[in-house]
């Protein structure tokens, strides 16, 4: 059973694809606070995506790394997406590069293409187009992730995730949900399969009228089980009574129409 080393492990996704992937592998859980849970096949570790110490520490004896780690939100700024976003995930590749480990997946978002509308949406055909600070700071995490993976040999697979709240708040999200169970399958298919070089996949579930058709994940095997549909918030918004403020009519949704943030000035 191969040891992968999970950042940020402690938050929302991880939370929630743990369970899953610790019936394949031996997790070392990565973050910044003590997991509340550790289960009987986890390692929990404490450290900074930016401390090279700490992952030198972190990556001894570790097969594959899953990276989840990343600051999030409309109101993130440049500044402050800076340390986890950028120099975290430069350092913690070069780190992996040093310490000899050969398999990296990559948690990106689908909101490296938040700014394309939604109509006529073909992801294949479109070019980055990240809707604010964060799914800008994933863009660089990508291109970053392919100029290791090409330059070193290391297998990595990007997983551009789509809506990983539990439940389905609104029409936007309905096309591009994904359960913790499917990104788990998607996870684990970056960590073993023996066809992965540089692959970019999208983290969705059974969708209707999916804005992502990813037959990439479709040749490395990946099956979603879970419907969308059958996981509908109670206040469920159809794309008739979204608001404006929810960008319905963009990829990125919201993140598309906020005022991009800005630090103030001291």
């Amino acid at each position: 059973m191969d040891t992968v080393l999970v950042t940020g492990a402690a938050g929302r996704v991880g939370t929630a694809i743990r369970p899953h992937l610790r019936q394949r592998f031996r997790l070392r859980a990565f973050d910044l606070a003590p997991l509340e849970d550790p289960a009987a096949n986890e390692e929990a570790v404490i450290g900074d995506l930016t401390s090279k110490r700490d992952l030198a520490r972190a990556l001894d004896g570790v097969d594959a790394v899953l990276h989840l780690a990343v600051a999030h939100g409309h109101q993130l700024t440049f500044e402050g997406s800076y340390g986890p976003n950028y120099l975290g995930a430069i350092t913690l590749l070069e780190a992996v590069r040093q310490a000899g480990v050969r398999r990296f997946v990559y948690a990106s978002s689908h909101h490296v293409l938040g700014l394309h509308r939604r109509a006529g949406f073909d992801p294949a055909a479109l070019p980055f187009a990240p809707d604010a600070h964060y799914g800008l700071g994933k863009a660089f995490g990508e291109l970053a992730c392919s100029m290791y993976a090409h330059r070193y040999g290391i297998r990595t697979l990007v997983v551009r995730i789509g809506n990983a709240d539990p439940e389905v708040a609104d029409d936007r999200a309905l096309r591009l949900w994904v359960s913790g169970r499917d990104l788990a399958q998607l996870f684990a298919l970056g960590l073993s399969h023996p066809d992965i070089g540089y692959d970019v996949v999208y983290g969705v579930s059974i969708c209707p009228q999916p804005l992502f058709v990813d037959p990439v994940a479709e040749r490395l095997g990946y099956r979603p089980v879970d419907r969308a549909e059958d996981h509908l918030a109670a206040g469920f918004l159809p794309y008739d009574e979204m608001p404006e403020r929810l960008g319905r009519d963009y990829v990125g949704g919201a993140y598309a129409v906020v005022e991009l943030a800005q630090e103030e000035d001291a």
